[in-house]
């Protein structure tokens, strides 16, 4: 379906399933994706990217003539890929033959009945001998969902809450019983929750270029690129169930759930723990609780263009090329979330419950066979006469709306106004030389030798809405109406997941919620904006979506930033070729260097905290900008050596020294320092200081391959490979006490006193400054400085077998029967500077794939199955709880083609024929954390050449 489906296909690649959009990100050789560096014709260009590695779901296949993975890079490759080069390849003009091609296809996809079509166009003319021209396009409709289950939170906490509708917690002897009895704690789902993320836009790719051959020596060409992916009607809905005691995510609406009352629960499942036996539960039944519909509205775009011109000279003695590079690339994702919050204190009956019951059971360790029944009192959760901001605005992402009879200050339903947007533009322009002289050497057979100047700019920005001044007063029931989703969720293939489900009409809640009342609040003005967030402060502006941006979040202040680089970098690489032992031998040998001018300027934020913004009185936080400058250069030595033991065994080893830089907005630069005040005074005063990751160098690797290949007939291939990288300088956490606890107490890059610092008997690090305490007596505040650094080594370890044969050596209809079977295998080891097992995400231990296939003149079949282990994932995002596990998972593709005459072939394909889900758990796989299920695919083509 894309490129990154494609490559997952060669030994050593894996690709990833974590983004709901087939963004189609590989991890590559043990490595994940942002371990490896996207080219295209062997040179750089700007990359569509956000976070993480390139997103190959953006490019359409069709306008690559081939794509390389260059897994042993020599001198003369394009550095920055450690794991290696993912090298998209456009031939030029002269290089293709005359002629064209069209192509309609039709994609059904049967989650949700959705179809869309598929269309491509190309042609190439020699206009003369030597001058010839060629285009290519290619445009896709995309219409697909993702539907999924997951557990937010498994709590701790049921001795918290109430359980067996006691009037007080842990007053019921068998709660008490099962909690003493398990004093690594008693585990329950306390908050699930119902997604369907729906995609729908557009990806437009193309081609085109011009060669032309001056004279026998001389030849000057061009070709550029361009693709656009612009996911414009993207949604997201969502369905919580929160039944916690109250410290579970919820999207940024904090739960409100400590009066819950569980009143069933299933039998316990208990794991056998040395600190102590667990037990998880894994149903149970509970009123009095939380739950909401949140509606996301998540545009997304990526779009990348390049130009590359060339002039070429070639002789018997030497070539030269020269190359420039001109691109520039956009991405965004924009989100505004709308989220119907029904809350546990809103008092609806006698029994001052409010009426909100669920009953959920997980099924063991299959989420699939997940239901939940949910009772609420609202039809259509929204209550009649709109949402109003409480006076006292305690949240910038919510409106109360207290219930009849209720007192203003005693919360009801809430309807929450946040999301996140990020954008980023990248920008890189390059020009290189290449020489490649002849050499009449007995050993010697080429020298090559070059230079590159690239410039290279990332600039990110994002915001964060909020509720601040939104007239949530206008909002009516009739906004609202059951979800359609609900009655064919997860294709029918869950156990019994509600339908109490609701959606929202965004465009109609944005009309009425804006223009947003952007005067101060006042006596006379209750719902205005509090005096941290006059408009025009700093961080106060307003989002894409016209709402006032929340600068207290760290999706604001932490992705507001740019870097820059500039690279210098020359070659040298001598081929060889002799004889050792009558064996020939060839290669090539060499290094490159490479030097970095880096410039970060980052958005530092102090006293932007919630707490503080909600105090009337002078703004009391600041935004400043903040440039740092570093350099670092690398010598990158390389050899690559081939034995031809036979004509067809071939022995190949390499040795060489990579390095990449670390994704931007993985790693952000922003400094973050809160200040403790004397409002609301805490037990312990704290300074929270987080440090803007400014200085991280490159990772780099000292890597060696060996491989044996055995070309046992014509079209067939046995091999086997093998190599390590010895990694330094991955990221982790500073540990550092001089840097975690300076005794000067001053943070570079802020005007920020800490005060004297000290660490005490217990290890904190305390500062001389005093705040007022709970107790009301001053007290010493304690300094929490977190950051990031370049740490301590790792290396990965892997092994490869490929086998391809085709059956052309059996008679009659057994000729046109062919397959191939591929396996790699990874091992990680290392620790971080804490002493911890690293583990990277993404990357699987164990990966094969096998293919087979029926291919005559007339018509051919191939099946493809494709099988990865087990793998890690990074704690993170809304999930409460540590990293997680993706179970090992198949998958079964299928093609058919028919050629109806030698110009025109009509094709099926079929993807994910097994129906697999894509399941996570946490430590233990009776913790489910998340199932996604994508449905199968199909798609009909007609291609016609001429």
């Amino acid at each position: 379906m894309n490129v990154g489906e494609a490559i997952q296909r060669i030994p050593g690649v894996q690709i990833n399933r974590e983004a709901d959009s087939r963004n189609a990100t590989i991890s590559l050789r043990g490595l994940p994706g942002s371990f490896a560096r996207t080219t295209l014709n062997g040179g750089a260009f700007a990359d569509p990217i956000l976070n993480g590695s390139t997103p190959l779901g953006a490019f359409n296949s069709d306008i690559f003539t081939a794509i390389n993975v260059i897994k042993s890079p020599s001198a003369s490759n394009l550095a920055g890929g450690l794991s290696g080069n993912i090298d998209l390849r456009i031939n030029p003009a002269l290089a293709r033959k005359d002629g064209g091609f069209a192509k309609v296809s039709y994609e059904y996809n049967d989650l949700g009945n959705l179809g869309s079509p598929l269309a491509s166009l190309g042609y190439n003319k020699h206009l003369s001998d030597d001058f010839a021209v060629f285009g290519v396009v290619a445009w896709k409709d995309e219409k697909f969902r993702r539907d999924s289950i997951t557990v937010n939170s498994w709590n701790n906490r049921l001795g918290s809450i109430q359980v067996g509708n006691q009037a007080a917690a842990g007053s019921n002897p068998v709660y008490d019983a099962l909690i003493a009895a398990n004093p690594g704690g008693v585990y329950y789902p306390s908050q699930t929750r119902q997604l369907v993320k729906y995609n729908r836009g557009t990806t437009l790719s193309a081609a085109t270029g011009f060669e032309w051959r001056i004279n026998d020596a001389w030849k000057v060409g061009a070709n550029g690129f361009i693709t656009k992916r612009n996911l414009k009607d993207a949604t997201n809905n969502i369905l919580y169930i929160d039944a916690g005691p109250g410290n579970g995510s919820t999207g940024g609406l904090s739960s409100t759930s400590a009066v819950a009352r569980i009143t069933q629960i299933g039998t316990p499942y208990i794991v056998r723990r040395s600190d102590g036996d667990r037990a998880y539960i894994n149903s149970f039944s509970a009123e009095n609780i939380n739950t909401f519909d949140s509606i996301r509205s998540e545009p997304a775009e990526n779009q990348t263009w390049a130009i590359n011109p060339t002039l070429e000279f070639n002789n018997d003695t030497w070539k030269a090329t020269a190359n420039l590079t001109v691109s520039k690339a956009k991405t965004h994702a924009n989100q505004i979330e709308l989220d119907i919050v029904q809350n546990p204190y809103r008092n609806l009956g006698p029994a001052g419950l409010n009426g909100i019951k669920t009953s959920v059971d997980v099924g063991g360790s299959d989420l699939s066979n997940y239901t939940a029944i949910l009772t609420t009192p609202h039809a259509t959760h929204l209550p009649t006469g709109g949402f109003t901001i409480p006076a006292t605005a305690t949240a910038t992402t919510q409106a109360g709306a207290p219930m009849p009879g209720q007192a203003a200050t005693v919360a009801g339903d809430k309807f929450g106004v946040t999301g996140t947007s990020g954008a980023a533009e990248n920008e890189l322009d390059s020009f290189q030389l290449d020489f490649d002289r002849a050499l009449d050497g007995s050993l010697l057979t080429n020298l090559q030798f070059g230079g590159r100047a690239e410039h290279n700019k990332f600039t990110s920005t994002g915001s964060r809405n909020s509720a601040l001044g939104a007239l949530t007063q206008n909002i009516t029931p009739d906004m609202a109406s059951p979800l359609s989703y609900g009655r064919d969720f997860f294709g029918g293939k869950a156990a019994g997941p509600t339908s109490n489900w609701m959606n929202l009409d965004v465009d109609r809640i944005l009309a009425a919620i804006t223009p947003v009342n952007t005067q101060l609040r006042s006596a006379t003005n209750p719902n205005g904006l509090p005096d941290q967030f006059a408009l025009g402060s700093p961080g106060v502006f307003l989002t894409p979506y016209g709402v006032v941006n929340n600068y207290t979040d760290g999706n604001y202040w932490n992705n507001n930033f740019s870097n820059e680089n500039d690279v210098f970098s020359a070659y040298l690489t001598a081929k060889f070729k002799t004889q050792l032992f009558n064996v020939p031998v060839r290669g090539t040998v060499g290094t490159r260097y490479e030097y970095t001018n880096n410039k970060i300027v980052s958005l530092n934020c102090q006293n932007c905290t919630t707490a503080l913004s909600n105090q009337a009185g002078p703004i009391n936080h600041s935004l400043s900008t903040r440039t740092t400058k570093n350099n670092y250069d690398y010598w990158l030595p390389s050899a690559i050596l081939v034995a031809d033991l036979r004509d067809d065994l071939i022995l190949r080893a390499a040795a060489y020294r990579t390095y990449v830089r670390p994704q931007p907005r993985d790693n952000v630069p922003t400094t973050f320092v809160q200040v403790p005040v004397d409002v609301n005074p805490p037990t312990n005063p704290v300074y929270t200081v987080t440090l803007g990751a400014t200085d991280l160098k490159p990772y780099t690797s000292d890597s060696y391959d060996v491989s044996l290949e055995w070309y046992n007939r014509p079209g067939g291939l046995i091999s086997v490979a093998a190599y390590r990288k010895e990694i330094k300088g991955y990221i982790g956490p500073i540990l550092d006490a001089a840097i975690l606890c300076p005794s000067n107490g001053k943070i570079d890059g802020l005007d920020v006193n800490l005060g004297t610092l000290t660490v005490d008997s217990s290890g904190k690090c305390i500062s001389s400054n005093q705040f007022v305490g709970s107790t009301g007596a001053l007290t010493n505040a304690e300094v929490r400085i977190s950051g990031k650094t370049n740490q301590s080594p790792m290396t990965v370890t892997g092994f490869e077998f490929n086998i391809q044969q085709n059956l052309d050596f059996l008679p009659g209809f057994w000729k046109n029967f062919g397959g191939a079977f591929n396996y790699s295998y990874t091992k990680i080891d290392g620790k971080d500077t804490a002493g911890n097992k690293i583990t990277l995400p993404s990357v699987s231990k164990n990966n094969l794939n096998l293919i087979g296939y029926y291919e005559s003149t007339k018509f051919g079949v191939r099946l493809v199955y494709n099988w990865r282990d087990k793998y890690d994932l990074a704690a993170g995002n809304s999930f409460v709880g540590d990293a997680r596990t993706v179970k090992a998972r198949s998958q079964l593709d299928a093609s058919a083609s028919y050629n109806l005459t030698k110009d025109l072939t009509i094709s099926v394909d079929a993807f994910n024929l097994t129906d697999a889900t894509r399941s996570e758990y946490e430590n233990d796989p009776m913790l489910p954390r998340r199932i996604d299920y994508d449905g199968r695919t199909y798609q009909v083509t007609m291609r016609a050449k001429f």
